[in-house]
């Protein structure tokens, strides 16, 4: 018993007593689940395994820190009839086991003044240990005859762990001859999936380089699909001549890792 205390003040003691210790208890049902919750990689906390905020470690995407940028080889405007050229961008992705579902792109493109004259935006993932193609089709040169094109990606984009599992597959691009007609050239080609797996949607880009090693052109075309132990004959066309004898035909079998289920 407190001395001195009256019976009012011990009862409005008691009463402050019990409204803290209520306080007390719904504050910690409030924060209990937060202190003992298990870090994930959504939390936009650095915690667990994780070597970034939300990357790394057990978590899929990856921090920037442990990826290297894609490499541009190169990017070139192919002149296809009239005002019309495609555009086209060699990019190396260097990392093993990772890979982006969606980045954003430019093209931009120059006369032979050096003046900008126009550019074509876009999106494309970046498959993982790969060289691949970035191919905008028909852009409209209008007057100007195109000297140069620059490509790069805009900045942003998250990468995912993503295991080079295409790359192993058994999908073998065979009987590529190119066509006697030198004036409306064309290549034929034949893609065969002997893997366990049907393929979704996919692209093929052919790109014909000289005894320079120059790419001279390129061509691009669509599969709807492609079911396991089957093939499906590929055919690229131009309709002018090429600006020199291609010696090296290269075909990119260019399949987004982020389709598919294995």
């Amino acid at each position: 018993m407190i001395r001195g205390m009256t019976w009012a003040g011990k009862r409005q003691l008691q009463y402050l007593s019990g409204l803290l210790l209520f306080v007390g208890i719904i504050v910690f049902i409030l924060i209990y689940p937060s202190l003992t919750r298990k870090p994930t990689c959504f939390d936009n906390q650095k915690n667990g395994t994780e070597t970034g905020v939300d990357c790394g470690g057990v978590c899929s995407r990856m921090c920037s820190a442990d990826v290297s940028e894609p490499i541009i080889l190169w990017s070139r405007a192919f002149h296809l009839t009239g005002n019309i050229y495609n555009l086209v961008a060699l990019v190396a992705n260097q990392n093993h086991n990772a890979a982006v579902q969606s980045a954003n792109y430019e093209f931009k493109i120059y006369n032979t003044e050096n003046k900008f004259i126009g550019r074509r935006t876009g999106s494309t993932f970046i498959p993982p240990n790969k060289q691949f193609a970035i191919f905008e089709s028909r852009f409209d040169a209008g007057e100007n005859t195109i000297k140069s094109v620059s490509f790069e990606f805009t900045p942003g984009f998250s990468w995912i762990k993503k295991e080079p599992t295409l790359d192993i597959l058994p999908i073998k691009v065979t009987n590529i001859n190119l066509g006697e007609d030198k004036e409306s050239p064309n290549l034929n080609a034949l893609i065969t999936n002997d893997s366990i797996y049907d393929l979704p949607a996919f692209d093929v880009v052919v790109i014909l380089y000289d005894i320079n090693n120059n790419a001279i052109n390129a061509s691009k075309t669509h599969l709807l699909s492609l079911d396991s132990n089957k093939n499906y004959p590929l055919l690229f066309t131009w309709p002018k001549a090429l600006s020199s004898d291609p010696v090296v035909k290269d075909i990119l079998v260019q399949i987004n890792p982020f389709t598919t289920s294995f």
